[in-house]
């Protein structure tokens, strides 16, 4: 993608266009040939009147007129639709382009960038804005050119046929110059920069609001109580009709003009005709073609609002494509060391407040590092920077000895995985969601299955490994699905494995075979396991507790137990919570109602 910087409003459309800007030459080309053929029909036509006010009628001119008139017209059509075919398919590759630069700059940028932009606001701007100019350059900019040639050419040859009725023709351009700076001022993009925002936080609030359906129903909830939801949608509604409101005056006259722009022609066309100063044949002309250019020309002006919508929504796009931070990458590879450190490592989201300040611990390749610590301690951050969902702010964290920013970060993601508490399913089939693109044989997906635990229950699925996920009902557990994560892991085989409490939301049966998985994936690697069940982590070669941001204590389960206060505290609250037990002489006395 080029760095070049973006420009503003047409130009940045015709700069997006990119090489397809050939393609948007020929139809544009095409577009001012067919609007010069649409006024010859009428050229004819006023001969004929003429010719015919003017008898002996020669019989076969008038056929010949009427000929040329109709061979005219079907290729001045045949025209118009090379033009639209020739810039849909300019449209349809720079749709395809575009959407290809934002996918491949979204990649490169850090994942936690992604996290903290709601996807109501990234599906607008990659699918919404894009499609607007995908739009534009498809149908409008033939009807962009044929507004601009046709008036021109019109007015030029009604100039030479009477000047004087010509002037009254130009009037509604002369309403259309006042007309569209208004429609531009700054009041009115600061009212359309208010309609994006409006219309993202909609989006954002519309997915908030279907994600969050479940829990709405169990509490008896509608739509109208989900504030996020319905706030956004009444404010995008109150800031459209404000819109409407402030706009439809002004613009409601200038529609009622040009709707009877007829009428200073027809005024004068009257005044001179019965003065002997205009005849009927040219009366007639100017009665069609001094109003019927006004047509493209009315259609150019409601392109006005259109390419205002455009402009925003380029700017949007811009933003991601210019201005967000990238990853920065290097050329260096791993080789065969993988142990990790941290070096006094510190991180902020906000700029401010740091969520790491100061960390620094060492985790030996082939080991097993436990990260613990109150909520917000800031270790699923810690293990998110080792995969580079951020960058840190200060401090380095290195892999072999070698900044993980130095790394390219294909080579990064081929030697980390990172198994999450929320597992994701594609709509694919159990097959590819396991494969996950990666150039693995059916037997080694099948063994992977096998080693994570979910062998068996995908075999009774209805087309086993071939069932598509969400299709007629076709729905995984929760355990079942982070078993299906576990097999993408364990088919991947990186030396370096994150996990992320991956057992936080498993019942006893799936924590068990998930468990039993666990003990599969994590053979001979360099392994970090965020816990908060300690008792699943007592036998790890070390525990890094974390405590608001800081280390608080480094060692083995049992040199903890006797040298950090706050892993004491964690253990004595997980001891008693496992030892808490409902009352065995709890009864039922009567029948549970349905």
């Amino acid at each position: 993608m080029s760095t070049t910087k973006p420009k503003n409003g047409i130009g940045r459309l015709l700069q997006i266009a990119g090489k397809e800007k050939l393609l948007l030459s020929v139809s544009a080309v095409l577009a001012v040939i067919h609007s010069l053929l649409t006024i010859i029909p009428y050229i004819l036509v006023y001969y004929i009147v003429q010719a015919m006010l003017e008898p002996p009628v020669d019989t076969t001119q008038m056929i010949n007129y009427i000929w040329q008139a109709v061979l005219a017209m079907i290729a001045a059509y045949a025209l118009l639709y090379a033009a639209g075919v020739t810039s849909h398919i300019a449209a349809f590759n720079i749709l395809y382009q575009l959407r290809k630069q934002m996918a491949e700059k979204l990649g490169r940028l850090p994942i936690g960038f992604i996290n903290q932009n709601n996807s109501g606001a990234l599906k607008k701007i990659m699918a919404d804005d894009v499609e607007r100019i995908e739009n534009f350059i498809a149908h409008s900019i033939p009807d962009f050119v044929k507004g601009i040639t046709l008036p021109v050419v019109t007015l030029i040859y009604l100039f030479t046929v009477n000047w004087i009725l010509a002037l009254s023709s130009c009037l509604p351009i002369i309403l259309l110059a006042v007309f569209m700076p208004v429609f531009f001022s700054k009041a009115r993009n600061s009212e359309l920069t208010a309609y994006h925002n409006a219309l993202e936080n909609m989006n954002s609030g519309i997915v908030e609001f279907v994600r969050a359906m479940p829990v709405i129903k169990i509490f008896g909830h509608t739509a109208d109580s989900f504030a996020q939801y319905s706030g956004s949608v009444y404010r995008f509604r109150d800031m459209v009709v404000t819109y409407i409101r402030s706009s439809a005056p002004g613009y409601g006259v200038f529609v009622s003009f040009i709707s009877n722009a007829s009428l200073p022609v027809l005024a004068l066309g009257f005044y001179l005709y019965f003065n002997g100063g205009l005849s009927l044949a040219v009366f007639f002309l100017f009665l069609i073609l001094g109003v019927g250019y006004i047509r493209p020309l009315f259609a150019l002006s409601n392109m006005g609002p259109q390419i205002s919508l455009i402009n925003h929504g380029v700017k949007r796009l811009d933003e991601i494509l210019f201005s967000q931070e990238q990853e920065t990458t290097g050329e260096d590879e791993l080789t065969d060391d993988f142990s990790i450190e941290f070096d006094q490592v510190s991180f902020s989201y906000d700029e401010q407040t740091l969520v790491l300040n100061g960390v620094s611990f060492a985790v030996p390749q082939g080991s097993i590092t436990a990260l613990v610590g109150p909520s917000g301690s800031g270790k699923s951050t810690a293990a998110q920077l080792i995969s580079r969902f951020w960058d840190v702010k200060y401090g380095t964290v290195s892999i072999g000895k070698l900044d993980i920013r130095e790394l390219r970060p294909e080579e990064l993601m081929k030697h980390v995985s990172f198994v999450f508490q929320d597992s994701f399913m594609f709509q694919q089939t159990i097959f590819e969601n396991i494969r996950m693109g990666m150039d693995k044989i059916e037997k080694e997906i099948i063994a992977a299955a096998k080693a994570a635990q979910c062998h068996n229950f995908i075999e009774q699925l209805p087309a086993g490994y071939q069932t598509l996920w969400g299709e007629n009902g076709v729905h995984l557990s929760g355990g079942e699905q982070q078993r299906i994560q576990l097999a993408r892991a364990i088919l991947k085989d990186s030396p370096i494995l994150i996990l992320d409490e991956a057992t936080a939301f498993s019942d006893p049966e799936n924590e068990n075979l998930i468990q039993e998985a666990f003990n599969e994936l994590i053979t001979n690697k360099t392994v970090i396991v965020i816990a908060h069940r300690l008792s699943t982590i007592t036998s790890c070669d070390q525990i890094v507790v974390l405590d608001r941001g800081r280390v608080a204590g480094i060692g083995k389960h049992e040199e903890l137990l006797d040298d950090c206060k706050l892993y004491q505290q964690l253990w004595n609250a997980h001891t008693r919570a496992k030892e808490f037990a409902l009352s065995e002489n709890i009864t039922v006395t009567q029948p549970l109602s349905s």
